[in-house]
């Protein structure tokens, strides 16, 4: 096996133990780091010499959470596996950091970088954690954005660090925060400019020797005073004043699990509590939502951000922009906010503009929105609005050499391109029907000639927001549901059912 933990045993009894898994731009938590957690964990047990850890990252971030891969793989055992094997195999990793967490010998976290999901939880199951003052740091907890919750013991230890109230507006609302907001929250001990993390971090160790593991030193709010009893309108009502619709309580089960998984797993033990996260984290598992939205919005978003990118070397000289409305405002705060060099220019129409390629030529192009009419042009751009997981360009129609231009202009507006043959939007069509007015419609332009892989369909209907999240996008909600839709198809819907079944196997079975 390659190794991914490197060590350094240093005279004072300090193993410096760096994660740094070859050939990947981050770390990330796989089944063979989690063999390398267990195989550092029987050293650090066994080896007398070794009388603390400083667990740190050989990247510029310190772990970005779970491999996805490796969860989508979760949520297809699911559909055959036990309940009993499913928590023995989802639940290694919270089970791991009990271990940690609990060891004779003091582990500190120096996390140097990005510490999301279960790079966090790693960091909270050490007993001090310090961080690098390194502004891009981002430290939280995003797997409700893919309904999912953090199944490593983040429910748990987050609200005896942070408090229920903090613990809860990080863990449902998925969303990232600095270090020195952490430290507020007393998620951290403190911040340390980077040159000083590692010999902070030591210093920290060498403090510990041989004191033993205190819960109650460790944990600020170990009482959990501040949770209350477990009741189902309780939890509802938490979710609410946390920003949660009743509608998306009730859709997106990834929230109900994440406040029960808190109250439910109050005032345990930390090994107790962490096995009623992970049958909180098993409702997820037994749910289709959570795998439709692990596939559609992180899987086949990135192999979209691969595939439909610009060809190498396109580049874009220079914009023209005519005239602007304000229907066309995504587009006048996009391109407010574009580093590219651009001129207004009188001449061109209306809504238009010319992007300049690098040998001076001029490529027209009609800008729409999701909520304006699609101009009458050989080649349109709409550009969706920004959402929760990001935004699309919707590519219409055109030659080649103008869709290459755009396809190098929306990742710097910020924005996935995705290409349609028209004359239509399809993103246009899709907005405000119902779910199976999209489905019929998405399985009519995915069936035409030019439409292109039919999973980034899905990718771009929830991207820029036409279609709930937690559907996976239309074909796959229409393929979930297919014993009960596919019956009642009309003849042209049938049509397009038939000829396009086979790769909706292939992308959704």
């Amino acid at each position: 096996m390659e190794t991914l933990i490197r060590t350094q045993l240093e005279a004072d009894g300090v193993l410096v133990a760096t994660i740094d898994m070859p050939d990947r731009t981050m770390n990330v938590f796989s089944a063979d780091l989690m063999e390398a957690l267990d195989a550092l964990m029987d050293r650090v047990d066994a080896d007398a010499q070794v009388r603390s850890v400083v667990l740190t990252s050989g990247k510029p971030t310190f772990l970005a959470g779970a491999d996805l891969v490796m969860v989508r793989g979760y949520t297809e055992s699911a559909k055959t596996a036990t309940h009993e094997q499913m928590f023995a195999k989802c639940g290694r990793l919270g089970r791991q950091f009990v271990r940690l967490e609990q060891s004779a010998k003091p582990w500190v976290a120096a996390v140097n970088g990005i510490a999301l999901g279960g790079g966090l939880e790693l960091a909270l199951a050490c007993r001090v954690r310090i961080v690098s003052d390194e502004p891009r740091t981002q430290i939280g907890v995003p797997e409700v954005r893919w309904g999912l919750l953090p199944g490593a013991g983040g429910t748990q230890r987050l609200p005896r660090l942070a408090g229920f109230e903090a613990a809860m507006d990080l863990l449902l609302s998925g969303r990232s925060i600095a270090p020195a907001e952490a430290v507020r929250l007393g998620i951290f001990a403190r911040t340390v400019p980077a040159a000083q993390l590692l010999d902070e971090a030591r210093a920290e160790a060498r403090a510990m020797h041989g004191k033993a593991y205190d819960v109650k030193a460790k944990f600020a709010k170990l009482a959990q005073a501040d949770v209350s009893p477990f009741t189902a309108e309780g939890a509802r009502a938490i979710a609410l004043r946390h920003g949660v619709s009743d509608a998306d309580f009730d859709l997106y089960p990834a929230y109900s699990a994440i406040v029960d998984s808190v109250l439910k797993g109050a005032r345990l033990s930390l090994a107790e509590a962490t096995d009623v996260e992970m049958t909180q984290f098993l409702r997820l598992m037994f749910n289709p939502v959570a795998g439709h939205m692990v596939r559609t919005l992180f899987l086949e978003r990135l192999r979209a951000e691969r595939e439909l990118a610009a060809p190498k070397g396109t580049a874009i000289e220079r914009l023209a922009v005519g005239p602007l409305r304000s229907s066309h405002k995504p587009w006048i705060d996009a391109l407010a906010r574009l580093k590219v060099a651009q001129a207004p220019d009188a001449a061109l129409g209306e809504g238009t503009i010319d992007i300049v390629d690098a040998q001076g030529g001029r490529h027209p192009v009609a800008l729409a929105t999701l909520d304006s009419p699609l101009p009458e042009a050989s080649m349109a751009a709409v550009l969706a609005p920004v959402g929760p997981y990001g935004r699309v360009l919707e590519i219409i129609g055109g030659d080649d050499q103008t869709a290459a231009l755009l396809c190098a202009l929306a990742p710097r507006l910020g924005a996935l391109p995705w290409r349609t043959p028209g004359p239509a939007s399809v993103l246009q069509q899709l907005r405000g029907a119902t779910l199976e007015e999209q489905a019929r419609t998405a399985l009519k332009c995915a069936a035409a000639a030019g439409a292109g892989d039919i999973a980034f369909l899905d990718v771009a209907a929830c991207l820029s927001g036409v279609t709930p999240a937690w559907t996976g996008g239309p074909l796959t909600w229409l393929w979930a549901g297919r014993e009960k839709f596919v019956p009642a198809f009309d003849a042209a819907s049938r049509d397009a059912w038939n000829r396009l079944q086979p790769a909706l196997h292939r992308a959704f079975a």
